[in-house]
């Protein structure tokens, strides 16, 4: 049996919902959910033909912007010791900008990883009524759901040494190209996640 694929959820910041949600409709086929009424936060749900979210959107506020928040795609990536992952990568140079938060879904913080791209840790918890459920978001094979994974990085050799250490990512083949580098493909337990 295959392990859970690392990414568990994807966020979509941005400082415009409805435009968002009317790109990602017609080049996509996603529908973006309302808010949920009286929440603190304008966030809604990114949902697939089937009903099923593959994500989230956040519309960033203001104050979230002088915050530093940019818009930006920024995964969640999933681990079962929340407290242990989290101060391993911190000692291993990951910047946390937002501590850990909890919610029903489970535990989540965000993280810059040392070369300062931004990405969740979570540590998910599965519905009492499916506790074996596991994340359903990506699959490289259906249509509406997250393919593909794409870090662009200030230091390829160690951003590929943090992710393999901290979530078991490998780095088996690359593709040359020139004077850009090599374009290195993210491989976890026999698929391609992405490069």
């Amino acid at each position: 049996m295959s392990r859970q694929v690392p990414f568990v959820w994807y966020e979509l910041m941005t400082t415009d919902a409805a435009g968002a949600a009317a790109f990602y409709g017609k080049v996509v086929g996603w529908t973006v959910s309302e808010p949920e009424p009286g929440s603190p936060m304008d966030y809604r749900m990114i949902l697939r033909d089937d009903g099923a979210p593959t994500g989230g959107l956040l519309a960033l506020t203001a104050e979230m912007q002088a915050g530093g928040a940019r818009p930006a795609w920024v995964p969640y990536l999933g681990t079962s010791d929340f407290d242990a992952t989290l101060a391993a990568i911190e000692s291993d140079g990951a910047t946390v900008l937002l501590p850990r938060t909890d919610i029903a879904e489970g535990s989540f913080a965000m993280v810059t990883d040392p070369q300062g791209a931004p990405f969740y840790l979570m540590q998910p918890r599965p519905p009492e009524a499916s506790p074996d459920a596991q994340s359903h978001v990506w699959d490289r094979a259906k249509a509406q759901h997250a393919r593909w994974n794409e870090l662009a990085t200030s230091d390829p050799a160690a951003a590929k040494a943090f992710y393999a250490r901290h979530f078991g990512f490998e780095f088996n083949s690359a593709m040359p190209m020139g004077a850009a580098g090599e374009y290195s493909f993210i491989d976890f337990d026999g698929q391609q996640l992405g490069r």
